[in-house]
């Protein structure tokens, strides 16, 4: 059975993004093109692109809380010096 893969778009709450579908032998491996590792699988090609669509959609809230936390952690550790002249 050769692999078919197929590209779609992928509606979410943060915009348009395109996955690839690889038929393999009891479904469909999808993953994000723009979103390393998001990779995610469905017994059929609607039920890949709910996974797909969830999956993208948590990789983008984690990584926008991950650079929340990040800023606030950076602002939280500013240094005030006093200098005499």
């Amino acid at each position: 059975m050769a692999n078919l893969k197929k590209k779609a778009v992928i509606q979410t709450k943060y915009g348009a993004h395109e996955v690839i579908l690889e038929k393999d032998t009891k479904g469909y491996a999808v993953w994000a093109t723009n979103l390393p590792g998001v990779v995610t699988w469905g017994k059929t090609i609607k039920h890949a692109k709910e996974m797909a669509k969830e999956a993208i959609e948590l990789c983008i809230r984690c990584l926008v809380e991950e650079e929340l936390g990040s800023f606030s952690h950076k602002k939280q550790s500013k240094k005030t010096v006093a200098v005499g002249v």
